[in-house]
């Protein structure tokens, strides 16, 4: 064990967070995550679709992402730190979709984009810079893909981008900006990934598109990612010293392909 990488996943539970425990998992990584309740308990696996494998194979730390004091010590022996948590929209929009974590770093009923998407990230990265051996700060952003969606979201997202950016002489700041995430392990979201597909081909194949080009729809006309396909992306960069920055959506497909 002296010699195996160490993790810490804020969010590990999550849509995004589970996937790239299991790929740090594959890798041979110790993975740690951050957890309001700690290990989940068997409802908890139930309603969050959390594997046994999963359950049992991470060290669930239980603590606030905006408290310190109570994950402070588990960053020691880490290389790097994965922030996964975030919502799309305010209000719990989260119980009523039912596509986050029910066993998160935060809490995700008073959740708003400020709290859980910015500051959570915030106060963990300034602990990481604090801890030596923290190496890479690998963050899930966003795409700004989304008409009409609230802007507080992605400007929330962009503060934190600036935040690490401006102290990357200290922590490796990785920064993924996906489109829309699906997966399997979530049927949810293949029909919302097909019909993205379909608004593609009528955006680029179709004289409809020359209209929609002039439109808030016209962003929209990207490839949706496969979830497993960001875990990869998000374990490659970290695993690689010469991937920093801002990753679109081009270079996490590309990143997401290749093995270190």
């Amino acid at each position: 064990m002296a010699n195996t990488r160490r993790i810490f996943v804020v969010g590990g539970s999550g849509f995004v967070g589970r996937a790239i425990c299991n790929t740090a998992l594959a890798r041979g990584w110790e993975v740690l995550s951050l957890s309001r309740h700690g290990a989940p308990d068997r409802s908890t696996m139930a309603r969050s679709n959390l594997s046994a494998h999963l359950a049992n194979d991470v060290k669930w730390i239980k603590g606030d992402a905006l408290r310190p004091e109570t994950f402070r010590e588990h960053l020691a022996g880490c290389e790097a730190v994965v922030h996964s948590v975030g919502v799309l929209m305010e209000n719990g929009y989260k119980s009523l979709v039912n596509l986050g974590s029910h066993n998160s770093a935060y809490r995700a009923s008073t959740a708003t984009y400020e709290s859980a998407n910015r500051d959570t990230a915030l106060c963990v990265a300034h602990v990481a810079r604090e801890t030596p051996g923290v190496k890479a700060f690998a963050y899930i952003s966003a795409s700004d893909t989304l008409p009409f969606l609230d802007p507080r979201y992605i400007s929330t997202k962009r503060e934190v981008e600036r935040e690490l950016l401006a102290h990357k002489d200290q922590l490796r700041p990785i920064l993924l900006r996906p489109s829309f995430m699906f997966s399997p392990a979530r049927p949810l979201t293949l029909p919302i990934a097909a019909g993205v597909e379909a608004f593609r081909t009528l955006f680029h194949r179709t004289p409809i598109g020359c209209v929609l080009k002039s439109t808030p729809f016209a962003k929209a006309a990207v490839p949706a990612l496969r979830r497993e396909l960001v875990a990869e992306a998000v374990i490659n960069a970290i695993s690689n010293p010469q991937v920093s920055g801002v990753l679109e959506i081009s270079d996490i497909e590309r990143i997401g392909k290749s093995h270190q």
